[in-house]
């Protein structure tokens, strides 16, 4: 509130309050200074509904000013969100996609100036776009405020990890973790994973929970594109694959639904369903509710058969393959073989891009951007094949999945 600095950089882990705590500032600013407007930027537009639109509203909410505040009822955009004064005067509080410059250039406000600006989810920009925006909007005050949020990298060598070490005279970077936390504020379930994380994966408990860049620099896969996935990009998807490899603990159940767009040499993972502790008939009446919650009818019934979508999993238990397919599954054993790990990854690989819902697909997300080379200890050289022991689940099930495109020249 003494404005200090203009930019405040906060980085940390998941479950670590970040983006609460910049919109309660942002609300608390509004309301202290009459000339600020405040424009709230994500990389994607069809990221702002359910993200830093509905973040801001909690914030609103939290500080008791919902009577204020003229929130729209669209609930297929994020529109400004209007601070009305008693004097009459209004201010802004705008949402805008990186993916689209020419409309943040384009903004005008009518009274006051944009004092206030966000960069949600850093990771997802370049270092141009963000200095577009800055260029765009920072005008017309002497007073500004810039926040940016992000969870680190795996990798040190990303930009982000970088621009955060490198010390600015008008800049404070802070680091929170789910331990400075209160834990009634998180909840069991959260809690439960990250002790369950901490137990079996260190690395991946300390990039993930605690924002540390854990990685070495040596990504399998370096094109993977983290962001949403529209229910409009779902309904359009014209043919679907679905991945099961088989676990029951630690090593869990692990199911997977993807599309593939040849034209773009793209695959897009946009669903998950991961059991600890099931057996098969626990597996798959679980994964048959899963997906008949999906699409249910106005009678509460589903509209279709879920079990009728073809599913590729893991040969190497025939007795699971022949049990899901006894209980009605359309399901076969992928054909696997010499060599078709590295055949289905090399394809992978190969592809212009991955892209992983976060939200829809945590686990799959966290897997394939925390899955790297290894290094010989002894010797320092990266040790050539792919590694074993890594979390790897999701990997698994997409190749699977995949296995009659890859065998057939990605078409």
């Amino acid at each position: 509130m003494k404005h200090e600095y203009t930019e405040y950089t906060l980085t940390g882990g998941r479950g670590s309050c970040k983006s609460s705590f910049i919109s309660l500032c942002i609300i608390i600013l509004i309301v202290m200074f009459p000339q600020f407007n405040a424009l709230i930027i994500r990389k994607n537009a069809n990221t702002l509904r359910t993200s830093v639109y509905e973040q801001i509203i909690w914030a609103i909410e939290r500080l008791g000013l919902r009577s204020r505040f003229k929130i729209p009822k669209s609930e297929t955009s994020a529109l400004p969100i209007v601070y009305r004064r008693k004097n009459g005067t209004k201010q802004y509080i705008i949402f805008r996609g990186c993916d689209n410059p020419e409309k943040i250039k384009s903004i005008k406000i009518a009274q006051g100036y944009f004092g206030l600006i966000w960069f949600e989810e850093k990771t997802e920009f370049t270092p141009a776009e963000i200095q577009n925006v800055k260029v765009s909007a920072m005008r017309g005050g002497s007073k500004f405020y810039v926040f940016e949020s992000y969870n680190p990298p795996s990798a040190k060598r990303h930009w982000c990890n970088t621009d955060a070490r490198t010390p600015k005279k008008d800049r404070v970077v802070f680091h929170t973790t789910y331990l400075d936390i209160p834990r009634e504020w998180l909840g069991e379930a959260i809690l439960n994973e990250i002790e369950y994380t901490k137990q079996t994966n260190e690395r991946a408990y300390r990039n993930i929970f605690l924002g540390e860049p854990t990685g070495t620099g040596l990504n399998i896969f370096e094109n993977i594109e983290l962001r949403e996935i529209t229910d409009e990009e779902i309904a359009a998807f014209d043919y679907v694959y679905n991945g099961i490899d088989w676990g029951y603990y630690p090593d869990p159940f692990a199911w997977g639904r993807m599309c593939y767009d040849a034209r773009k040499a793209t695959l897009y993972i946009y669903d998950e369903l991961y059991l600890y502790k099931h057996g098969n008939i626990q597996a798959s009446n679980a994964l048959q509710e899963y997906l008949e919650e999906q699409c249910l009818d106005e009678d509460g019934k589903p509209r279709f058969n879920v079990m009728a979508d073809r599913i590729e999993a893991d040969s190497a238990e025939p007795k699971s393959v022949n049990d899901f397919y006894k209980w009605g599954w359309n399901i076969r054993g992928a054909k696997k073989g010499a060599g078709s790990l590295e055949a289905g990854y090399k394809w992978l690989q190969g592809l212009r891009a991955i892209v992983i819902d976060p939200v829809r697909c945590p686990k799959m997300a966290d897997e394939f951007t925390l899955y790297e080379y290894e290094i010989d200890k002894r010797t320092g050289e990266i040790v050539s094949g792919y590694p074993q022991g890594q979390p790897d689940h999701g990997m698994a099930l997409t190749r699977y999945a995949t296995e009659p495109i890859w065998r057939h020249g990605g078409e």
